[in-house]
């Protein structure tokens, strides 16, 4: 799981036993539970029970859920906050994840027989395996079929939160510091992370070419004009891997922003006449730069070249 989620999910999401998440400032404030619960107390007359549907299911939706999430039993609300956190866990850590729902669905009554699980958690620190107890005492107690539940929603917590804690409240700070503000609690963390990583889906050249400007073409002359239906006909007809490797080829992102025409505009250059050289990019003005390849065969094979053979550079 990514630190994006992280910032409008796991602190709020995940908080053990139905407390609150601190609020930017430090400051604890009210769970959409608790102020859901407030605010039936100002709904009355006939309508009771839907005025009470309605702010069960605005709560829901407050907290990044299905508004059908407000009107499960606490149990069936566990049993969804559970598998919400483990569909997170499988990201990063999908063996855990198997295991921990492994345990949940086991049957039998010999759980401590089978798993020889205690309340405590295991990473790895550079080759040494370190155990931190998720309870007081948690290496004397053993994980049984009546305290199963428990032990998972604590492990759980462990990884997605106090685990990460020193390194992610630096971001966070960083984060609202830029974008913080009431607005942003109204995003689900998947939004969020769309809206800064990009979409990860194919995209369409065209959208594309919409934002592109030219540079270098003159008084586009015949050839030059077929330079460039070659190029788009060439984004057109490759792969969508291949399409990836060359969005990050000329803006260093393989990813299309989500707001496609609010900042971002390409440059496609005319370089000159040496039709031997392959494409240049300059990633930090998302400018391409072509010579004036004599086929279409040509500058397929140098542009394919140039992306599949480029290093590029980046974060890890």
């Amino acid at each position: 799981m990514n630190p994006i989620s992280l910032v409008a999910g796991t602190q709020t999401r995940y908080p053990l036993g139905g407390l609150s998440a601190s609020a930017p400032n430090g400051s604890t404030g009210p769970s959409a539970a608790a102020s859901a619960a407030a605010a039936a107390t100002s709904v009355g007359g006939a309508s009771t029970r839907f005025g009470m549907t309605g702010v069960a299911a605005a709560a829901a939706a407050a907290e990044g859920r299905s508004p059908i999430y407000g009107l499960l039993s606490a149990s069936a609300q566990l049993r969804y906050q559970i598998n919400e956190m483990l569909s997170d866990v499988s990201q990063f850590r999908p063996h855990l994840a198997r295991g921990l729902r492994q345990l949940l669905q086991y049957r039998e009554d010999d759980v401590e027989d089978v798993f020889c699980l205690t309340f405590e958690a295991t990473y790895d620190a550079y080759g040494e395996v370190v155990t931190v107890p998720l309870v007081p005492n948690g290496s004397q107690i053993l994980v049984t079929s009546q305290n199963r539940v428990e032990y998972v929603m604590r492990y759980l917590q462990w990884i997605l939160n106090d685990s990460v804690s020193r390194q992610f409240e630096p971001f966070r700070r960083g984060f609202y510091y830029v974008c913080g503000g009431n607005a942003l609690s109204l995003f689900k963390p998947e939004e969020i992370e769309l809206m800064v990583h990009g979409s990860g889906e194919d995209w369409r050249p065209e959208d594309l070419r919409a934002i592109t400007e030219y540079v270098g073409f003159g008084r586009w002359e015949e050839g030059e004009k077929q330079l460039v239906e070659w190029f788009w006909a060439i984004l057109e007809e490759i792969s969508p891997a291949d399409r990836k490797l060359f969005l990050a080829f000329v803006t260093g992102a393989d990813r299309m922003p989500l707001a496609l025409g609010c900042k971002l505009k390409m440059k496609l250059a005319l370089l000159g006449d040496d039709c031997n050289r392959l494409p240049i990019a300059h990633t930090c003005f998302n400018q391409l730069g072509i010579w004036m390849y004599r086929s279409k065969e040509e500058l397929l094979e140098k542009l394919i070249m140039a992306i599949r053979e480029s290093e590029g550079f980046g974060l890890k």
